[in-house]
C-alpha cells in the first residue's frame, strides 16, 4: 500500500483542517515547499486539494497548485488534484496532473464521469466519496446528499473511472481512527478499482488495518503535519 501526503490549499497557503472546518487545525505556509519536503521524505505521490475551489465549485488556487505539481514532478512524484472540479475545462487547468478527484459533480451527475474520461482518460478519473454522519457530503462538505455509502456506490456501476477516494469526514483531521468497515465494503463491491482512503489515520496500526481491509493508498494529513507519524517509517 502506498502513502500519499496531502497538501490542502486555501488562500494560497497550505493548511490542515479538522473535519473540514475553516479556521481549525494548522496553517502550514508555502504549499510548494511542502511538495519538496515530502519528496525528500520519500513520498511517491501527493494528494493536492483546492479547499477554496471545493467550496466555490470551481478551481481557485490554480496558480499555486500548478507550482506544487511542477515541484513534485521535479522529483518524479505522482500527483492527484481535487477540489472544485465540476467541468472538463477545470481539469484542463492542471495539464501536468496525473489524476483528478471528482466528487460533487460525479454524485449529482454520474454521466459526467463518461465525459471526463473521454476528455482526459478514464485512468485519470477518481471518484470522491466523502461520508459525513453516514451521508454523502458534497460542495466542500457544505451540502448533504441523502444517501449512504451503499446507495452512493450503486450509481457508479459500469461507469468509466479509475477508482475511489473514500474520505470519512467524521474523523478527518482528528487521528481518532479510520472507517475500516467502509473500506472493506467498497473493496467487496469494486474489487478491481483503485481504492484510496483518508480520514482519522493516526497510528501505524491504523495504516495496517487499512491495508488489510484492501486499501491501495492511504492519504495522510494531520498525522504527518503534527508529527504523530513519520512518512519515512511508512514508505
Amino acid at each position: 500500500m502506498r502513502v500519499f501526503p496531502s497538501i490542502d490549499v486555501s488562500e494560497g497557503r497550505a493548511v490542515k483542517r479538522v473535519r473540514g472546518v475553516k479556521g481549525t487545525g494548522l496553517d502550514l505556509g508555502d504549499p510548494v515547499k511542502w511538495a519538496e519536503f515530502w519528496a525528500l521524505e520519500g513520498a511517491k505521490g501527493l494528494h493536492v486539494v483546492d479547499l477554496d475551489g471545493a467550496e466555490a465549485g470551481k478551481p481557485i488556487n490554480v496558480e499555486v497548485i500548478n507550482k506544487v505539481i511542477e515541484k513534485a514532478k521535479e522529483y518524479g512524484l505522482w500527483v492527484q488534484v481535487a477540489g472544485g472540479l465540476r467541468e472538463v475545462e477545470h481539469l484542463e487547468r492542471y495539464p501536468k496532473a496525473d489524476a483528478f478527484v471528482i466528487g460533487s459533480r460525479a454524485h449529482k451527475d454520474p454521466e459526467f464521469l463518461e465525459v471526463a474520461s473521454e476528455a482526459v482518460g478514464a485512468d485519470k478519473v477518481i471518484v470522491a466519496i466523502d461520508l459525513k454522519g453516514g451521508k454523502v457530503s458534497v460542495e466542500g462538505w457544505k451540502e448533504e446528499i441523502p444517501v449512504g455509502l451503499k446507495e452512493a456506490l450503486e450509481k457508479f456501476k459500469g461507469r468509466s473511472f479509475r477508482g475511489f477516494l473514500y474520505t470519512y469526514v467524521d474523523t478527518e483531521g482528528t487521528m481518532e481512527g479510520p472507517d475500516v468497515s467502509g473500506v472493506k465494503y467498497i473493496r467487496r463491491e469494486y474489487p478491481d478499482k483503485l481504492l484510496e482512503y483518508a480520514g482519522g489515520v493516526g497510528s501505524p496500526e491504523h495504516v495496517k488495518l487499512l491495508e488489510s481491509a484492501g486499501a491501495d493508498v492511504v492519504v495522510l494529513g494531520m498525522a504527518l503535519y503534527s508529527g504523530k507519524l513519520r512518512l519515512k517509517d511508512l514508505v
